[in-house]
């Protein structure tokens, strides 16, 4: 387990409900009040009343909480899609990734067409293509989950990563497996067939398929790396 960054201050809270996509309704020291997070997926098991939550104190907005993570045995998982992709740059510059070796960042959310990804690298001179995907929803025996609910855009992302396999570039998209200790990755197949459908072409454009394991060590305010090279499961889609 490697410390990748450290944050400012963490706000504790307890949960109380999620109230609208963007907003989820905390207690903090007695007070209730609206924390803002930014992953719109179902989270499943985690925005459940009485759970513990650690927010960063927002930089103005509309709300003064930002949740970042939920605590989960010793450490917590890591919801904040913001923070996901911030950790995960921060490995692709220390070259932790060894699927990413010799690999610097060249842009942050680059836009080919009308879709707009996650990273654009240079990989020893090839132009790779990569895409990151909350994975936060908890399976049997510690496995990460994705997607937790149907997404378009999600598809059209894959789709498009199909289309620059196809034209020569290096596609990738990297689960981001948020809860501690994640023992693997594996697709789940049964909100989204579309979704399916894109990823099994994906595969046989030659787009790769990785898992990254970032979480929260509450304890040392950081967010840690787990396994960089998470096992990754896509059999319910390609059978």
């Amino acid at each position: 387990m490697l410390q990748v960054m450290r944050l400012g201050d963490l706000v504790c809270c307890s949960i109380i409900k999620r109230t609208t996509r963007f907003t989820v309704e905390v207690e903090v020291s007695g007070s209730l009040t609206t924390a803002y997070t930014n992953n719109t997926g179902r989270l499943l098991g985690y925005l459940t009343r009485g759970r513990v939550g650690y927010c960063l104190r927002a930089r103005g907005g509309k709300h003064p909480l930002r949740l970042v993570a939920v605590e989960d045995g010793e450490y917590a998982a890591l919801i904040d899609t913001r923070l996901q992709e911030e950790a995960f740059a921060e490995t692709v510059r220390l070259g932790w990734l060894p699927w990413l070796a010799g690999c610097s960042i060249l842009k942050r959310n680059p836009r080919v067409g009308s879709t707009v990804l996650d990273l654009m690298l240079d990989c020893q001179g090839k132009s790779t293509f990569v895409e990151l995907k909350s994975a936060v929803m908890r399976l049997e025996e510690e496995f990460a989950a994705y997607p937790d609910a149907p997404t378009e855009r999600g598809r059209l992302q894959i789709e498009l990563l199909a289309e620059l396999a196809k034209q020569g570039f290096r596609s990738i998209v990297v689960f981001i497996a948020g809860i501690p200790h994640a023992r693997g990755f594996k697709f789940y197949c049964e909100v989204d067939r579309e979704i399916c459908r894109a990823v099994r072409k994906a595969l046989e454009a030659g787009v790769e398929f990785r898992g990254v394991n970032l979480f929260m060590d509450v304890k040392g305010n950081a967010i840690v790396l787990g396994d960089a090279d998470l096992p990754v499961d896509l059999s319910c889609c390609v059978q």
